[in-house]
């Protein structure tokens, strides 16, 4: 039988979870049944080369927005390529890619919601809603963004259907070399990985770990992921006091580096559809503090695997590290199931057999009809 060509669609292919999630996807897919691609509208990024590498192709639109002549631009190419199935991830994608699909007449569309936006202003609201007539299915990572989509972007429930992110196992990496990585910073240490941006939390997380002293020092605090609040976050920092905090940039090698901590930080405000950072954390062992907020407590289970803080509350953020940091026993006990956790429900290969079964199950509709 001849395999069917999906299509994923992507803004660009950075180091965020969405990317993340795609390449999962593309790098699992059952070769046998699927013939998978990947188009980036925009640009291409870091995440291209790796997924290339793994024998799939990727193109770049090259598309400035979503205007009538990108949509048409993505019409003429979708033409090209023939896709049987079109998986488009995020918003931007998301309007590109199933107004071209509409244009030139994709047999089926499947739109992925990874975040829960609240930047989409009354238009892109509008538009989400409109757009989902032209989906089979809308794609949600966690409950908490099915909810968003259902009574903030007014998606109808029929076309929801809740696919938590999955991973592959972590790299093996010794605390020891782990530790080497970065440097040998002074411990116990504070881990946080992601992007440097207002929504991710990290100046919440430096002045919660000003109010911290664990022992007769704080703990050093190392802030792995770029972005826009570097030099906010370096001015917040240099407060704390020389090497408390270490800034290490963006890592392709995060999870390497993930052994080295004692306690893993998700201190996010707003916007976290699910908290890929979270479950790698768990997976290396590690105990999580992280907010209460979008998915992560569908990730993370508070006095389980870990704590839940209220978002931007710096007072109980600092309660929790520090009760963890001064009670290695509860460290090891959390850590231990948060691994299992991730090992029964968030693996990368079920993952994707999941969305393959979505894929099934609406061409079996399509038949049907």
């Amino acid at each position: 039988m001849k395999p069917l060509r999906v299509v994923h669609l992507v803004e660009a292919l950075g180091t965020g979870g969405l990317e993340r999630v795609v390449q999962t996807l593309v790098r699992h897919a059952d070769g046998t049944r699927y013939r998978v691609e990947v188009v980036c509208a925009v640009r291409r990024g870091p995440v291209a080369a790796e997924i290339e590498a793994s024998g799939a192709t990727v193109r770049c639109l090259g598309a400035a927005g979503y205007r009538p002549s990108d949509i048409l631009r993505a019409a003429r190419l979708f033409r090209e390529i023939a896709p049987d199935i079109l998986h488009s991830h995020g918003h931007f994608a998301g309007v590109l890619g199933r107004g071209a699909a509409w244009w030139s007449e994709v047999p089926v569309v499947v739109h992925h919601l990874h975040t829960i936006d609240t930047t989409l202003r009354d238009r892109h609201r509008r538009l989400e809603r409109f757009l989902a007539r032209l989906c089979r299915r809308v794609v949600c990572c966690s409950d908490a963004v099915a909810t968003h989509a259902a009574t903030e972007l007014r998606v109808p429930s029929r076309l929801l259907t809740v696919v938590p992110n999955g991973i592959d196992p972590p790299p093996v990496s010794l605390r020891g070399d782990a530790r080497a990585l970065l440097g040998r910073p002074r411990p116990p240490i504070v881990g946080c990985v992601g992007a440097l941006t207002r929504h991710k939390g990290q100046a919440v997380l430096l002045r919660a770990v000003a109010r911290i002293r664990a022992g007769h020092v704080g703990p050093t605090v190392v802030l792995v992921g770029d972005g826009p609040e570097r030099p906010s976050l370096e001015t917040e920092a240099a407060a704390l006091g020389q090497g408390r905090v270490v800034f290490t940039g963006e890592r392709a090698d995060a999870r390497s580096l993930l052994p080295a901590f004692d306690v893993a930080v998700v201190p996010s405000i707003e916007r976290e559809g699910f908290g890929l950072a979270a479950l790698e954390a768990m997976d290396a062992g590690l105990p999580v503090v992280a907010s209460r907020v979008g998915g992560l407590p569908e990730v993370v289970q508070d006095e389980r695997t870990g704590l839940l803080v209220p978002p931007g509350d710096d007072a109980a953020l600092a309660a929790a590290i520090e009760r963890l940091l001064t009670r290695p026993h509860e460290r090891d006990a959390f850590g231990a199931l948060g691994r299992g956790r991730v090992e029964s429900l968030f693996r990368a290969a079920p993952m994707t057999r999941r969305v393959e079964g979505l894929y099934e199950e609406i061409l079996r509709e399509r038949r049907a009809a």
